[in-house]
């Protein structure tokens, strides 16, 4: 302890507090934004997969249609 009985604070200590908090932060919306993304990814693959059953469900009419002609 210096000569006035107190601790003292290093101006570098809450220098490095604040750039951790300021990182975590950053990381965290980074995982949210990551999370958003696969999430709209997922959503956009579900449309594309029962766009693709139909079109399947399509063929395989035009198909049967045709072999009875």
């Amino acid at each position: 302890m210096p000569w006035g009985g107190e601790p003292m604070t290093t101006p570098s200590g809450w220098i490095s507090i604040i750039l951790g908090l300021i990182i975590l932060v950053v990381l965290i919306f980074a995982f949210y934004q990551v999370n958003k993304t696969l999430g709209e990814f997922k959503v956009e693959l579900e449309k594309l997969k029962s766009a693709l059953e139909e079109t399947r469900r399509n063929t395989e009419e035009v198909k049967k249609k045709l072999e009875e002609v």
